[in-house]
């Protein structure tokens, strides 16, 4: 195989490489939102007596805190996409 087909080879396979990374980050970060809105929720359950004594400020509260918690390990995640990209160019 010539050296430009192996080099291109090699690209795609660092790409998909990233994309699974990136698409395990997601998906984890999405559960730890997810386990964060429902741990709110539950805390919140603790202090009322019933379900239906859960306001709807509480439960946009309990959402908002799980979309930012799984935005920050996006972030976190990204950031450890990029020095990983940066430690692969310096390799080549």
């Amino acid at each position: 195989m010539p050296d430009g087909r192996q080099d291109l080879k090699r690209f795609f396979g660092e790409i998909k490489q990233q994309f699974f990374r990136f698409a395990g980050s997601y998906s984890k970060a999405v559960s730890s939102g997810a386990n964060v809105t429902s741990s709110k929720i539950m805390e919140n359950l603790k202090e009322t007596e019933q379900i239906s004594d859960i306001s709807i400020g509480i439960l946009i509260s309990a959402v908002n805190s799980g979309v930012e918690y799984a935005g920050e390990q996006m972030i976190k995640s990204g950031i450890d996409l990029v020095e990983h990209m940066k430690e692969y160019a310096k390799k080549q």
